[in-house]
């Protein structure tokens, strides 16, 4: 299999510089291009390069009754597929595919095996070359009817190694044995049912993730809630879904204008519980309340101070947690510091402040549902006012300034 990947990938990759983004997409025209250079320099053994008919694949029954011959709903000719459990004596489980009638066929892809033991889902990939628009992947969405579908945002990991299932998808043909279901399974209503069969394989990962993550204390007791700690590096994660950072290190109180790192904890993956939607955050204390994306509408420089919250939206936290003042980089959320801007007047030396964090799904200019939140007392102490006012280096001094330039 690898041998016959390297052979495509020397020619593929010339061909996929300079030609139109539509050859690239459907790997009908791409092996029609490929197999063109083979035949120019060595004529094939079987003798027939001409395309023609497969009806004979009808005849033959596999496992997962793919084997047969189809019609696309783009490319109007006929090809072929056969599905191959074994070879030599040993498990391969390959889709193989022709569009000319050769002994070989001119493309052989891999089966995702777990998806299929997972959710019973048939979808095959190849790797023509390292580069994102040479992967070749098919679903079966309806007995005898494939959809391919092209992906251009990932590269190559390994060759043995289909895109992920956060990966987008476009399905750009159709495949059928029958004709007639070419009337039914346009290339909308192939999308529709790929990406439904994506979203099953993904609640399914989800629910075995989620399982794998209540093992762990943190997440196990902060899940829907918002964790705080004097320092970055206590919330800090180096691994995916491996949240082991201890409870014993965050806090529940701290000294206003000192540093306040925080760090969500969400039931399950925004992409998941929210499709299309981003992160926003709002702080609330002393009845006032501020929101990142408001402020960012509000003025070019909180706009160009408070960017879109969009990592983080396939996972169960933020890797890297977010900060209300960092002092020992003197990083801050402009979001924060307009909340200290809005309270100075309120705010008595002594006192001890609420102060609410709420991470929210956000979409369409509104915040949609709420999915972590916390609080932190905030203690305004003697320091307090030296590190909000100072009139060079407080917090809420600087704010002013830059807001007055």
């Amino acid at each position: 299999m690898r041998k016959q990947i390297l052979v495509t990938c020397a020619l593929s990759i010339a061909m996929l510089f300079g030609t139109s983004n539509e050859s690239n997409a459907q790997f009908k025209r791409l092996l029609k291009k490929v197999t063109s250079k083979k035949s120019s320099s060595k004529k094939s053994k079987s003798g027939g390069a001409s395309g023609g008919t497969f009806s004979y694949l009808n005849n033959e029954k596999d496992d997962l009754g793919l084997s047969g011959e189809y019609h696309g709903l783009k490319d109007k000719k006929a090809f072929g597929f056969r599905f191959v459990k074994e070879n030599e004596g040993k498990v391969v489980n390959e889709l193989h595919y022709w569009e000319k009638k050769q002994e070989k066929p001119q493309l052989k892809m891999n089966f995702k095996e777990s998806y299929y033991r997972k959710k019973q889902v048939k979808m095959f990939f190849v790797w023509m070359s390292s580069y994102a628009k040479s992967y070749v992947e098919v679903f079966e969405v309806a007995p005898g009817v494939l959809a391919q579908t092209q992906q251009t945002s990932r590269s190559i990991n390994k060759y043995e190694e289909s895109v992920p299932l956060d990966s987008k998808r476009t399905v750009i043909e159709v495949m059928a044995k029958n004709k007639a279901d070419l009337d039914t399974w346009d290339i909308e209503t192939a999308q529709a049912k790929v990406d439904m069969l994506i979203s099953s394989l993904n609640t399914a990962k989800i629910a075995k993730t989620k399982k794998k993550l209540m093992r762990f204390e943190t997440y196990k007791n902060y899940h829907g809630k918002v964790a705080f700690a004097k320092q970055t590096h206590y919330l800090k994660s180096s691994k995916a879904n491996q949240p082991v950072e201890k409870s014993a290190n965050f806090i529940t109180k701290r000294e206003l204008g000192e540093t306040v790192a925080f760090k969500p904890y969400f039931e399950q993956p925004l992409s998941v519980s929210h499709p299309g939607a981003w992160f926003n955050i709002t702080y609330e204390m002393a009845g006032q309340k501020t929101s990142r994306e408001a402020l960012r509408k509000t003025s070019t420089k909180f706009s160009k101070n408070i960017p879109q919250l969009t990592d983080y939206k396939n996972d169960f936290y933020f890797f890297y947690p977010k900060v209300t003042i960092n002092t020992s980089n003197n990083i801050a959320d402009y979001a924060f510091l307009e909340l200290l801007r809005l309270t100075q007047d309120n705010l008595t030396q002594g006192k001890v402040y609420d102060l609410k964090v709420t991470v929210w799904a956000y979409k369409d200019g509104q915040n949609i549902d709420p999915v972590a939140t916390g609080t932190i007392q905030l203690e305004y102490t003697k320091n307090t006012e030296k590190l909000l006012l100072d009139p060079v280096k407080g917090w809420i001094t600087v704010l002013e300034d830059y807001l007055d330039e």
